[in-house]
């Protein structure tokens, strides 16, 4: 390949990455539910997927399950997400409170409750685990480590205000919204 070549690539290569943009965006995302939700909630089904790449790095697939023909936050709905890189269950806390309260900053009275509610809900995960937050929207959140069930949170608001985080129309990640909501 002549040299002009490599240096195109590289740099078609060095945006994607930066813009957020999977390599393979034409591949599909595949994040299983595990049949423990499926069996606690009739109906779901997979809406739509996406990758998430930050800056140079790969980090995570996810898939949104939901009942009835689309996305609603009164009804059950699940998000699987498959880790590619490593984090410690401190990181996966510390960032979703923050996203949480950013997007949800009327609700800054519940800060400590779900800062110790996130402590508990989530392991540290290395890249192949597999984290399944499904929430039935007024009764609970219940999270899933690679298909077992590992915490499960009662407080109502809670996810709402998580999910937000993912679905919210004013989502860091919009890109990725789109996709799970089946929009790209």
């Amino acid at each position: 390949m002549p040299d002009h070549r490599w240096k195109r690539l590289a740099r078609i290569l060095l945006l994607t990455a930066t813009l957020g943009i999977p390599l393979d965006a034409l591949a599909s995302v595949s994040v299983p539910l595990p049949e423990r939700a499926a069996a606690q909630v009739e109906g779901l089904h997979l809406l739509g997927a996406g990758h998430l790449n930050w800056l140079f790095f790969s980090v995570y697939d996810a898939a949104l399950y939901v009942t009835g023909s689309g996305y609603s936050p009164e009804r059950p709905f699940a998000l699987a997400i498959r880790y590619e890189r490593n984090f410690s269950a401190a990181e996966l806390a510390r960032t979703s409170l923050k996203e949480m309260l950013k997007l949800n900053p009327g609700m800054r009275t519940q800060e400590a409750r779900w800062a110790q509610d996130l402590e508990r809900a989530f392991p540290s995960v290395k890249s192949g685990d597999v984290l399944v937050g499904l929430c039935v929207p007024g009764r609970y959140t219940e999270f899933f480590f690679n298909g077992k069930v590992y915490s499960r949170i009662d407080d109502p608001s809670f996810g709402p205000a998580f999910f937000s985080i993912w679905l919210s129309p004013k989502t860091p990640v919009p890109e990725l919204r789109k996709a799970l909501l089946g929009e790209s």
